[in-house]
């Protein structure tokens, strides 16, 4: 038996000043060749939790201070078998988290490391449905999106509450 490698993706977004979601997306080559968008990823630790995992990644990947981050969910877990054994290829069990970021997103910058070649830092939904190559990724950002949009709705019913009990 293969051992499975246990792996976090952060699906990163920020609101932008029109109030809509911006996502990160990181520019690399794949095996292939081929530049593809992606999202911070990468294995657990020893010691760490998949939540610290998730955030310690997308802070090595990208520059953006723990910090300035937090975790709003799980948002899903996939698995990924080589069943054909293919070379280079590992068996995976990768779970997704939802993070937002509230820093500035003109810090964010990507070393020259693991094939990244750039990021791209203000990605809209329709942006990000362009960019991924991988369905299940797209509908995972979909549900992100549609998450994000359900809490600023609840957060602005609390405030709209808040400002008439004042």
């Amino acid at each position: 038996m293969w051992e499975i490698i246990q792996s976090a993706w952060g699906i990163v977004y920020y609101v932008a000043t029109d109030g809509e979601p911006r996502y990160l997306l990181i520019k690399r080559h794949a095996l292939s060749g081929k530049i593809e968008r992606v999202a911070p990823k990468g294995k657990i630790q020893t010691g760490e939790d998949i939540q610290q995992t998730a955030l310690r990644e997308v802070s090595e990947e990208t520059g953006i201070p723990i910090n300035q981050m937090k975790i709003k969910q799980k948002v899903g877990v996939t698995q990924l078998r080589n069943t054909e054994h293919q070379k280079g290829q590992m068996d995976k069990d990768v779970t997704y988290f939802l993070i937002q970021y509230f820093g500035n997103p003109n810090i964010v910058k990507i070393e020259n490391i693991e094939w990244y070649i750039g990021v791209y830092k203000r990605a809209t939904l329709n942006e990000v449905l362009g960019l991924i190559y991988y369905q299940d990724i797209r509908e995972l950002i979909r549900k992100c999106h549609t998450l994000i949009q359900e809490n600023q709705k609840i957060s602005d019913i609390k405030q709209n509450f808040i400002d008439q009990l004042a």
